[in-house]
């Protein structure tokens, strides 16, 4: 940025921005230039212009009591320019822009004027764009008319550069809005008159253009008759008796033509007067355009003063929100203090926690112990469950025998003692007709014997005569039973001819399984002992894995150990820096006192030990971040490494049980199958045979 020199003197400037400054009433001196340059009057000023932005925080870093030594100026002159920049940026509206940074070496060291000139108009930008701008326009108000001008030119220089035509600060402080509307009124009633009388004259132009276009064909329709005329004069000269009518004619015909001619020149005047019309509506027209065009700039410029009332109002809210995150901000802080004293109190935790890792081990393998008793159990339970189903499948087997025998015994009973009644009612009738017979008399037996057997005889020729028809026909039954028997004895001899066929390939094919079934059992054999090794190995490798368990673990505290006495080294090594800054202070403190400045020896030196120092802080840090690191990895190594451990016990059990089942059932199968064989060759008929092919084949 350049200054109009020509208008203000820097001296000048600076004089009524110190004006003005000293209407803020700030506590520091600022009564001269001399006292601004140390920058703690202005950094003042703008802690009371803009709290929010330079805030107690900043400005406690500006240092009070610089004396006349420049280094420490010009070093509070940079922080005052670089947050005064940061404003700059955090307005939207406000952009530095080709804005050239005022130089502070030059305002620390030689009080320049021009320098310092640029900085007060930059704090000057800073209150008239912050919340209470309304409040410092007011006081820029009742200062005198000449410091008002001058500071109304500082600002509308600044507000050049930064690319703002016309900014409501300026409106506020002097320019009147309502002149220039009244202008544009006055200029749009203006603009529309205008445009009537053009658009009439243009109108009135197309009308003389048709009127014109009219009296051209008129004129060269009298031409063609004037030359119809003329070759009629010519006629009529060679005809004497026709040239009086016609020099009559002719004469008319000319003051026609003079009529028309009149009225010619009389149009072409109107024509050039309104050529003259049509060329000044032109002229008003382009006028009119250039003051459309003004007003359309008006209208743009007013809509911007809209939308930067608009932005203004939203940054006000921004900046309302932006104290709420400050707020929480702090709260966030405070919760974070009270999260880092639970981690403190975490990691105590911890370290009373790693007392309960051997006691937790033992636990652990109590609970593996009893896992491997609790699979035993449950084996033996699936054993007597087994049993116990066989056994009360026999019983049941059993009960029904007993069942049917005793029911056989109730009928034998009762068969028996039918058979006691019987024989006793038949000894006595015995009886009786023995003494019947032996009362009675001889002859009578004698003639009821001859009857009886003459009735027997009769009775037995009849049956005789009877029985030979039936006979006949039993014969031809007896005879197609008999070829149906042969039939179906010479299917059944086929069918066993084939069963014994299949008997015989079944009987390869079940020696061929039992070899099939050693094979198995050799392959069975085979897998036991390979699970056998595995197991060996797994249970070499989980007592591999609880010995660097134990390991880590001793090496855990080891490292811890090492962290106590590294964090002890820190705290040391802080201490230690915090009396070096403290000595470093005091000296530089009583150089300043003494005037007399430190060689560039001693301040290297001191430099290279609070690096050194930092950079031993930084070392021992990120090794306690490493341990922490490697201390949270070995944990998660040491419960992944219990879990799998876990796992392999159970699948090792799951495997075990598997194998026993697979074992019994292949035995019970083969058992069967022995069984089936044994009783197939103990039947000697082809049917028992049969049956059991068919149950092999189920």
């Amino acid at each position: 940025m350049e200054f109009q020199t020509t208008r203000i003197e820097n001296k000048d400037l600076c004089n009524v921005l110190l004006k003005w400054l000293q209407t803020l009433h700030l506590k520091t001196p600022h009564r001269t230039l001399y006292d601004i340059t140390d920058g703690v009057a202005l950094a003042e000023a703008l802690n009371q212009i803009a709290p929010e932005c330079f805030d107690d925080n900043w400005f406690s870093k500006i240092k009070k009591d610089v004396g006349s030594n420049w280094r420490l100026k010009v070093s509070n002159l940079k922080k005052i320019v670089d947050k005064i920049q940061d404003f700059y940026q955090d307005c939207d509206t406000q952009h530095m822009g080709n804005f050239v940074k005022p130089d502070v070496i030059k305002i620390g060291d030689q009080d320049d004027t021009m320098e310092l000139a640029r900085l007060l108009q930059l704090i000057l930008g800073c209150a008239v764009n912050c919340q209470n701008a309304q409040d410092y326009i007011t006081n820029i108000r009742s200062m005198d008319e000449k410091s008002q001008t001058v500071i109304m030119q500082s600002i509308q220089d600044l507000e050049r550069i930064q690319g703002h035509p016309q900014s409501i600060i300026t409106t506020s402080l002097g320019v009147d809005t309502d002149d220039h509307q009244e202008q544009i009124q006055q200029l749009i009633n203006e603009l529309q008159s205008v445009t009537k009388a053009r658009d009439q004259m243009t109108q009135r132009c197309l009308e003389l253009d048709s009127q014109v276009s009219l009296l051209q064909e008129e004129k060269t329709y009298i031409l063609d008759e004037k030359r119809h005329l003329e070759e009629r004069l010519l006629e009529s000269v060679e005809d004497p008796l026709k040239g009086s009518g016609q020099r009559r004619q002719i004469e008319e015909l000319k003051e026609e033509l003079d009529d028309y001619r009149i009225k010619l020149k009389t149009q072409e005047r109107e024509m050039a007067d309104l050529k003259i019309k049509f060329d000044l509506l032109q002229e008003t027209a382009g006028e009119a355009r250039l003051l459309k065009d003004e007003l359309d700039i008006l209208r743009d410029t007013a809509d911007r003063v809209e939308k930067y009332e608009a932005t203004i109002q939203s940054y006000k809210k921004k900046l309302e929100e932006l104290g709420d995150l400050k707020r929480q901000v702090k709260i966030l802080e405070t919760k974070n203090i009270a999260y880092i004293q639970q981690n403190m109190e975490l990691e105590q935790e911890i370290k009373k926690s790693s007392m309960w890792k051997s006691q937790l081990e033992i636990y652990k393998k109590q609970v593996t112990e009893l896992h491997h008793t609790l699979n035993d159990e449950t084996n033996k339970t699936d054993k007597l469950e087994f049993e116990s189903k066989k056994l009360l499948e026999n019983l049941n087997t059993l009960q029904k025998e007993k069942d049917r025998l005793v029911i056989e015994r109730d009928s034998l009973k009762e068969a028996n003692e039918e058979l006691k009644c019987c024989q006793t009612q038949m000894k006595k009738t015995s009886t009786l007709e023995h003494s019947q017979t032996t009362s009675s008399d001889d002859m009578e037996s004698a003639m009821d014997l001859k009857q009886k057997l003459v009735r027997l005889q009769h009775e037995n020729t009849m049956l005789k005569m009877n029985q030979k028809e039936p006979e006949e026909d039993k014969i031809s039954v007896l005879q197609s039973i008999l070829d149906n028997t042969r039939q179906q004895y010479n299917e059944l001899r086929l069918d066993n001819r084939k069963a014994n066929q299949k008997i015989l390939e079944l009987e390869s094919e079940l020696k061929e399984q039992t070899e099939n079934n050693n094979e198995w059992n050799s392959k069975i054999k085979e897998l036991q002992s390979q699970l056998q090794c595995e197991k060996d190995t797994r249970s070499l490798d989980i007592e591999e894995k609880n010995t660097t368990i134990s390991d880590k673990d001793q090496f855990i505290n080891i490292l811890q150990v090492s962290l106590h006495q590294k964090d002890m080294e820190i705290q040391e090594w802080e201490e230690k820096h915090k009396k070096f800054i403290e000595k470093a202070k005091s000296v530089v403190k009583s150089m300043d006192a003494k005037n007399v400045s430190l060689s560039d020896v001693d301040i290297s030196v001191l430099e290279s030990r609070l690096i050194k120092a930092n950079k031993e802080i930084s070392d021992l840090k990120k090794e306690q971040e490493n341990y922490k690191a490697s201390q949270e990895i070995e944990e998660k190594l040491i419960s992944t490494a219990f879990y799998k451990l876990a796992q392999t016990k159970m699948q090792e059990s799951v495997d075990q049980r598997v194998m026993n089942q697979g074992l019994l059932q292949s035995q019970t199968f083969l058992s069967k199958q022995r069984q089936q064989t044994n009783k197939t060759v103990e039947l000697n008929p082809p049917k028992s045979r049969i049956l059991s092919s068919y149950k092999l084949f189920d």
